[in-house]
């Protein structure tokens, strides 16, 4: 299944996600260590970056794990959605890495290496998107149903494994 690997290693990215943000915090409010120079002041573009590092790191694997169960019920080739999969893999675990590292080393920001990993993801969605165009979601629904507007007997009735009102 596509999609797992999407919720696991989502699940696995907002971790490291979360702990960078408790990492910051040492030094955000009242700070329990000094400031790391280069981001003492707090609109310079290194803390900028890494704040947005830090969004990237919780958000890019929130995306994996809401779009992770749906991945393998797109109307898309299997290569497809392997592609789409990995996409949005590389880039949640790519662009936050990219971020703080051009944050950490200011000279790097001409070479923009952020922007292959934002583009890798975004492509991944654009993908994902593309496959739910193409899918009739309501397919499901009808092999469940004893009348009209009748709650489905079972969970095992939908497809997928998700609650059948998906």
């Amino acid at each position: 299944m596509t999609g797992a690997r999407n919720v696991r290693g989502g699940l696995v990215l907002l971790s490291v996600g979360l702990g960078a943000g408790l990492v910051m915090s040492l030094y955000a409010f009242q700070p329990l260590v000094p400031v790391p120079a280069a981001l003492a002041h707090y609109d310079d573009l290194p803390r900028r970056l890494i704040r947005l590092a830090h969004i990237a790191a919780i958000m890019l694997p929130l995306i994996n794990i809401v779009l992770g169960p749906w991945l393998d019920r797109l109307s898309l080739p299997a290569r497809v959605r392997e592609a789409a999969s990995w996409l949005l893999l590389a880039g949640g675990a790519t662009l936050p890495a990219a971020l703080a590292l051009e944050a950490a080393v200011p000279s790097l920001g001409s070479l923009h290496l952020a922007g292959l990993p934002a583009i890798a993801f975004c492509l991944g969605v654009f993908l994902v998107s593309a496959g739910a165009y193409r899918t009739s979601f309501q397919a499901g629904r009808a092999a469940g149903r004893r009348g009209a507007g009748a709650p489905p007997s079972e969970a095992s009735d939908c497809q997928g494994g998700l609650p059948c009102w998906l």
